[in-house]
């Protein structure tokens, strides 16, 4: 796991889902959240990214962390 920067959607449950998020200083825009899940630690997110690649970020409530689990390039 990798903590990242991500601007999220914060509504009325918090976090609720992120808008952008940035890697080794580099803006990747979210075209797509293809799957999104709750866990005990928090919220769980597939995504699409405007560079092509796919994403699987974490929310950690508890510490108010984001996290990127994997990325799957084209």
């Amino acid at each position: 796991m990798e903590p990242v920067r991500v601007e999220s959607y914060a509504g009325s449950q918090a976090e609720e889902y992120p808008l952008r998020f940035y890697i080794d200083g580099r803006k990747i825009e979210i075209i797509t959240i293809e799957k999104r899940w709750l866990t005990p630690e928090g919220r769980g997110f597939k995504l699409s990214g405007d560079d092509g690649c796919s994403y699987v970020l974490q929310y950690r409530s508890a510490n108010d962390i984001w996290n990127l689990l994997t990325i799957d390039r084209p």
